[in-house]
């Protein structure tokens, strides 16, 4: 535990700028989680980094979920899948105004292609991931529609008749 303390201390401390949050800009918060699942003593991941809104949809479905059961969602969002061998890690600015940011995050796991988009808000002094969407051809899918069960959360999946 205070390994993992560490770690996630560092990364706030670390940046262009002495003392910058990791949360400071939308493409050092995705770089600063993605960074997490390529060190092999921590746990992936970072605290806080989600929207009052994707938090709540989020804390929602836990709470709906029958104890020992998996939620809504069964997998890791940032990997799109269960287990992770990242690599060839591109993490890109696709866009930024003073409240909205989207950046994408390109990268191999276990040699197959992923392709995700991180919508991003300004929030709590930072920048807090609003949404998540997988944009792979064949396998697209929207955090916040499956949390909410839209009809649409996975484009690409076939209708049943």
């Amino acid at each position: 535990m205070l390994r993992r303390f560490l770690f996630v201390f560092c990364l706030m401390i670390s940046g262009a700028g002495a003392g910058e949050r990791y949360d400071a800009d939308p493409v050092r918060l995705l770089t600063a989680i993605y960074r997490t699942y390529t060190a092999t003593t921590l746990q992936p991941g970072l605290p806080d980094v989600y929207s009052r809104r994707l938090q709540g949809l989020i804390d929602t479905d836990l709470k709906n979920t029958p104890e020992g059961d998996a939620g809504t969602i069964d997998w890791d969002v940032f990997v799109d899948g269960n287990n992770w061998e990242i690599s060839n890690l591109k993490i890109t600015l696709v866009s930024r105004s003073e409240g909205r940011a989207a950046v994408q995050a390109s990268f191999d796991n276990f040699h197959q292609p992923r392709r995700m988009l991180f919508d991003l808000i300004r929030e709590n002094g930072g920048w807090r991931i609003d949404d998540v969407s997988s944009t792979r051809q064949g396998g697209r899918w929207t955090m916040s529609k499956i949390l909410t069960h839209a009809p649409d959360a996975f484009p690409d999946a076939k209708k049943k008749p």
